[in-house]
């Protein structure tokens, strides 16, 4: 049901719609069996309380939220002013909600949102909150992007890079080099980015006739958005004899690089080392990794427009998937094994 209101809660749970406002009140009045009936309807209709609408009157918020993983992560910000610049032209503000990938501060974020009734929601899911999203986005109108919800009755779009193409090519330039003791550092097992990244690394090692599985020593798995995973990861590849590492993105590089530095451990004469994703002030840094570009401008534009037309068309129309190309950029952090 799309945005209940008082009174359907109150019809499932045939009581007035009195007792369900003393409800929601926390009114110590209304007696525990009727106050169940009233939180069961209120669970099962996913209703939340209209606070804005109650000075507003079917005005629009002219808010946008924009829930993110890690804030402080380039690639996030780059794509938050780029989205930021194309609502501001079109009278929107933007709330940014930075979860550290966890389900409980997602939550917490998602129901602020919903309560303030905000006009739209551009998420990159923690991939734990697949359920309120999708119930979420019957009501309010939601754009993805990197992390799908992998849910068949999910209503909004999807936006991502091409994470296959993007590490199957990054791979095949190591094999290029003459690597085949290629490690990768990968994120978390169970959101969309992570395993389509995967499937690329498995494609490309296929073709030379490794099978990466289980039993691939040379693949370390951990958190997206955390600098120790680049540094353990890498620490634990180059003990099992990599010759080279690709990261999944690029806080996990900046872990590599950070740990080779703290090691000794020469980038890319002793390790060479591939990321997806550019890093920030790249040109500052002692080695300029080989990555493949994620285009998060131009993410975060169309996420915007994406959103503007969802929320104009009141949210009827059917899912929309767009895909930006990766672009191979070659630095100087490979070179051929020893």
């Amino acid at each position: 049901m799309a945005n209940p209101t008082i009174k359907d809660v109150a019809c499932e749970a045939g009581v007035s719609i009195a007792t369900v406002s003393r409800v929601l009140n926390k009114n110590a009045s209304v007696n525990n069996e009727l106050a169940a009936k009233v939180n069961l309807a209120i669970e099962k209709l996913g209703y939340y309380p209209n606070f804005i609408a109650r000075t507003l009157k079917n005005e629009s918020s002219k808010t946008i939220g924009f829930v993110v993983s890690d804030i402080a992560n380039s690639f996030f910000t780059t794509m938050a002013r780029a989205v930021e610049d194309i609502l501001n032209q079109h009278g929107y503000n933007l709330f940014v909600c930075s979860t550290d990938d966890s389900q409980d501060r997602e939550e917490k974020y998602l129901s602020l949102l919903r309560e303030k009734q905000v006009d739209g929601i551009i998420i990159n899911s923690s991939g734990k909150n697949y359920k309120l999203i999708t119930q979420i986005s019957h009501q309010i109108p939601i754009a993805l992007f990197s992390r799908r919800v992998p849910d068949p009755d999910f209503k909004g779009d999807f936006v991502d890079n091409d994470n296959f193409s993007g590490l199957r090519d990054l791979t095949q330039y190591l094999i290029r080099l003459g690597h085949t003791k290629i490690g990768l550092l990968n994120g978390q097992s169970y959101v969309s980015s992570s395993q389509e990244r995967l499937s690329g690394f498995q494609y490309a090692m296929r073709e030379i006739g490794i099978n990466v599985d289980e039993n691939y020593p040379y693949l370390y798995r951990g958190h997206f958005n955390r600098l120790s995973t680049g540094m353990e990861g890498t620490k634990y590849l180059y003990a099992q004899g990599a010759t080279a590492v690709i990261s999944s993105n690029n806080l996990l590089a900046l872990g590599a690089m950070k740990y080779c530095r703290n090691a000794h451990i020469a980038i890319p004469k002793d390790l060479s080392l591939c990321s997806f994703g550019t890093i920030e002030n790249h040109d500052l840094l002692y080695v300029q990794p080989t990555c493949v570009d994620q285009s998060s401008a131009s993410m975060g534009t169309r996420l915007a427009e994406l959103i503007i037309e969802r929320i104009e068309a009141k949210n009827d129309i059917p899912n929309r998937e767009i895909r930006f190309s990766t672009n191979l950029i070659i630095g100087d952090s490979t070179y051929p094994p020893k």
